[in-house]
């Protein structure tokens, strides 16, 4: 008789990722511990030019499957100007890509 212990042992999924990925190179610090802390980030804006945000700021961390794809998800802000911009960036572990989305 089955109780239901270990059926659902594998990681929930998140669905599809909401919003316009854009894919950007950051610039990553790992601890000892060989955790990824994200430091600064360059990506194309619409004209075709090289954008770089840095002093980021890692609110969070998570790992997270997105249709079924392994996933590491950073809640962010940074501060351009003297606005705040918050942002999630998302590495994909399999394919080793970032992809950056805007709130």
């Amino acid at each position: 008789m089955g109780m239901g212990i270990g059926i659902n042992s594998e990681r929930p999924d998140e669905g599809k990722v909401r919003g316009w990925q854009e894919p950007v190179a950051c610039y990553v610090w790992f601890t000892s511990e060989g955790k990824a802390i994200p430091k600064s980030l360059k990506y194309l804006d619409t004209e075709g030019c090289v954008q770089e945000i840095k002093g980021i700021h890692v609110i969070s961390s998570s790992e997270k499957n997105y249709c079924g794809i392994p996933t590491v998800e950073y809640d962010c802000n940074c501060i351009i100007g003297n606005r705040e911009y918050a942002f999630r960036l998302l590495y994909y572990l399999e394919r080793h890509i970032w992809k950056l989305l805007w709130k």
